[in-house]
């Protein structure tokens, strides 16, 4: 039950209508609800190309009016809903192409015209309008009416996709925009009606027992911040109409693009084994995409065919400058070689990795944050492309062996099955946390090490060597993780007061030559933290990578974030 549903049946009006009004509010809201729609029917009646799909509650009012002018109009139950509804009561994991009543039920190139009502989530946007490019005839039109983000400068987090987002993908997705309206005074006009409606009835309101009190109160206050974000410019009401125009796409007109949930991982066989010249790893890949909840935007040249590009992310929980958030690894970039001619901004390249880019790093959305370990020749492509900025470079630290009567400490192999041990993991994080408030770190306590490198395929496989660095008394003052790396052992990762970085360092590399039959230690670290792991006599070697950030959509810039990463070969998806 929400505050408007209770005012409708309060005021005894009709139900169903759940869009936003079209003043003047000095009578029913109903009666500015069926205005605002009747505003819409002259951009669904007009160039025709076939029979008009009506998704959403509230558009039932239009079938009838729309067979008067003998437009033949299809009303379907949106999974979408308008900003009059409270965000806890929409369903914002469905797509309009679900179910037998979505638009996945419709003939390809059989609908002239569709309209869709509610607020659409940004993740739903591509679904959304690929089903619409495809149900559409040629020339055919989709009408959007809902509630976007027109200011996300700010760290926010929103359900609701910008106005750019949209923008881009539905060109990028072939379709020409022909119309665009901003309704946001009628809009947070709306919203102050309903709650003038539901002041006035507030006494009915309260003596009525079937009303939750705590549905009630949060009904409330979502209005009350809908209304905040419509004064300060933040959330828009707009209306747009869009003509699908394939041809504009050129040699990809038929493209389709889907995410993570739209193929299953044996269909990438062929494009990882040809963009990496290595064999597909099953396990490696479930662990990171479906244990790790992995994100991606892959694309067919065509409805139906092979996966030809892919662009994944590897989430991450981080400390932003000593306050949680989250980044995502770029990872698993695949482009088939016949389909890699150009990187211009027609090519799938582009096309798929700006979706992505669009749906998980900025501002507003889940992560972020965006970074990676791209070869130099893909980093340069991005920076043409405007997809990236750099924000480091990543070194390699050889240390030499030390003089093994230095050593004070003793190495001891790790588990993390031992509550003490994983105890004891997290006080050493929480003692290298408190380094980095004025840096970017991914989080390290034990819960993620568990699934970093005790879950990871390799550790079966035993590939990842974790240890402890503990004093005289059994203490702990370190862990690490270790894996052979060509002639040296690779420092995957160091959990350790920033103060002891050093002193373990030495200790470690005291370790490997001893019980590795004379083996070196290196680790890769972002340049900007060189300083606090180099040791004297140590060799350094540029590794020809350089770290990125997102500089597509909206989000931190370059400028705040260049050098700030701590980052290591444990960092990396695929080591």
């Amino acid at each position: 039950m929400t505050l408007l549903s209770i005012v409708q049946q309060l005021e005894a009006e009709p139900p169903g209508a759940i869009c936003y009004g079209l003043g003047p509010f000095d009578e029913s809201l109903a009666a500015a609800q069926q205005r605002f729609l009747r505003t819409l029917k002259p951009y669904v009646a007009s160039n025709l190309n076939g029979p008009v799909v009506l998704a959403g509650i509230s558009l039932r009012i239009l079938v009838a009016e729309l067979a008067e002018d003998e437009v033949q109009a299809q009303w379907l139950v949106s999974d979408y809903s308008a900003g009059l509804l409270p965000a806890a009561s929409r369903n914002e994991n469905l797509t309009l192409g679900t179910g037998p009543a979505g638009l996945a039920s419709l003939d390809a190139d059989s609908r002239g015209a569709i309209v869709v009502e509610g607020t659409v989530p940004y993740l739903e946007q591509l679904a959304l309008l690929t089903e619409a490019k495809r149900v559409l005839t040629k020339n055919g039109e989709l009408l959007l009416f809902g509630e976007y983000l027109d200011d996300d400068s700010r760290i926010e987090r929103s359900a609701l996709a910008n106005l750019s987002s949209l923008r881009q993908l539905s060109k990028r997705l072939g379709f020409q925009l022909l119309e665009e309206h901003n309704y946001s005074e009628a809009g947070l006009a709306s919203v102050r009606a309903l709650e003038q409606r539901a002041d006035a009835l507030q006494a009915k309101i309260l003596s009525n027992t079937e009303i939750d009190r705590a549905i009630l109160g949060s009904a409330v206050s979502e209005l009350r911040s809908i209304a905040t974000e419509f004064e300060d410019g933040r959330r828009t009401l707009r209306v747009f109409k869009f003509r699908k125009d394939g041809e504009s796409l050129g040699e990809y007109a038929n493209a389709e693009f889907g995410d993570i949930d739209s193929f299953a991982s044996a269909e990438l066989k062929r494009l990882f084994e040809e963009s990496f010249d290595t064999e597909f790893d099953q396990e490696q890949w479930h662990w990171k995409y479906q244990k790790g909840n992995g994100r991606c935007v892959v694309a067919r040249a065509e409805p139906g065919g092979n996966i030809v590009s892919h662009y994944g992310g590897a989430p991450r929980e981080i400390l932003y400058f000593g306050q949680p958030n989250v980044a995502i690894q770029v990872c698993d970039v695949m482009v088939l070689p016949e389909i890699r001619r150009h990187y211009g901004k027609r090519s799938l390249f582009f096309k798929t990795a700006a979706t992505f880019l669009e749906r998980e790093i900025g501002n507003t959305v889940r992560q972020l944050l965006g970074f990676g370990f791209p070869n130099q020749k893909a980093m340069n492509i991005a920076l043409r492309l405007g997809l990236y900025e750099k924000t480091d470079d990543f070194l390699e630290l050889v240390f030499q062996a030390l003089d093994e009567s230095v050593s004070t400490l003793q190495v001891e192999v790790a588990n993390l099955k031992d509550q003490q041990q994983s105890d004891a993991i997290d006080e050493l994080w929480q003692q290298m946390a408190t380094a980095f408030g004025d840096g970017i770190i991914g989080i390290r306590d034990s819960n993620y090490l568990k699934y970093r490198y005790f879950q990871h395929p390799f550790y079966q496989r035993g590939l990842y060597h974790p240890y402890f660095v503990c004093d005289k008394a059994g203490q702990i003052r370190a862990f690490f993780v270790l894996k052979a790396h060509g002639e040296e052992l690779l420092l995957m990762d160091l959990i350790t007061p920033k103060a002891d970085i050093k002193l373990m360092l030495g200790e470690i590399a005291i370790f490997c030559h001893k019980q590795w039959q004379g083996k070196a230690l290196k680790i890769w670290i972002t340049k900007a933290w060189q300083e606090a792991v180099q040791l004297p006599d140590c060799v350094v070697n540029e590794l020809g990578i350089e770290i990125p950030c997102n500089s597509w959509n909206r989000g931190p810039d370059a400028e705040t974030l260049y050098g700030a990463w701590w980052l290591t070969a444990g960092d990396m998806d695929f080591m």
